[in-house]
């Protein structure tokens, strides 16, 4: 594995701090969901909720801006409405952070304005050093760092790698092999693959050393050529399984 692809992913699946750009306290909003799960499922980083109205977010500190957080932040979680990412990522760029997970949806998946916006965030991120995974997903389950994003119960740790295009179709994949009593080692809603496509998250499980075998629920590849070429190698050493959806 180039350090291209694992230096960046590094920060996102074993972060040591993560930041919730849009946490609240209303149940059931996305922004509450990325603080308390981690929270009550073990995650083992510090958690800083960014909610310039509330003094604290379940518990927790809040901050108004991420400027504002006066520590090194490793990951940033973006549940706050489409037109407010771009901001925010370029704060992001500022804080030196390197990885993230945007939960947000609105960009490519609703037509032209959207594939517009998704595009400029895009450029802010990859100006600014920033490889993230989404836009419109679920979040990741990591057992590296027991980082939550995506279930109300965190999966076991175990040796397979679940990479989904349909958050809700892996999330049910996800609950059943917790049920039948398989271990996840990431759990990954790749979304909109804006930034990160298929193809990276494939060449960076097929070196982790906590995954054994791999499996992927795809309807489309953007990176179609890379993919396949990256996994005549990395079969060699793990098992792959894809389920292709569709055609």
């Amino acid at each position: 594995m180039t350090r291209e692809i694992a230096s960046p992913l590094d920060v996102i699946f074993r972060a040591r701090s993560i930041a919730v750009i849009g946490a609240s306290n209303t149940p059931h909003k996305w922004g509450h969901r990325m603080v308390n799960r981690p929270r009550r499922t073990g995650y083992r980083g510090t958690i800083y909720p960014v909610n310039a109205r509330e003094k604290e977010v379940d518990g927790l500190r809040a901050y108004p801006s991420i400027s504002d957080i006066p520590y090194d932040v490793d990951l940033a979680v973006f549940a706050i409405p489409a037109p407010a990412v771009p901001e925010a990522m370029a704060e992001c760029v500022a804080k030196g952070i390197k990885g993230a997970v945007l939960i947000t949806a609105g960009f490519a998946e609703t037509g032209e304005r959207g594939k517009i916006l998704q595009e400029r965030v895009v450029q802010i991120a990859r100006d600014g050093g920033i490889r993230f995974v989404g836009p419109n997903g679920m979040g990741i389950w990591s057992s590296a760092s027991c980082l939550n994003l995506c279930f109300d119960e965190a999966p076991r740790a175990g040796k397979i790698a679940f990479v989904s295009q349909s958050g809700t179709f892996g999330g049910l994949l996800a609950q059943i092999a917790n049920m039948k009593g398989y271990g996840l080692s990431k759990f990954i809603s790749i979304g909109n693959q804006a930034d990160l496509k298929a193809a990276d998250y494939l060449e960076y499980l097929g070196e982790d050393e906590d995954t054994g075998a791999i499996v992927f629920y795809m309807e489309g590849f953007q990176d179609g050529r890379r993919f396949f070429d990256i996994a005549r190698e990395v079969i060699k050493r793990k098992p792959i399984v894809i389920y292709k959806a569709g055609r």
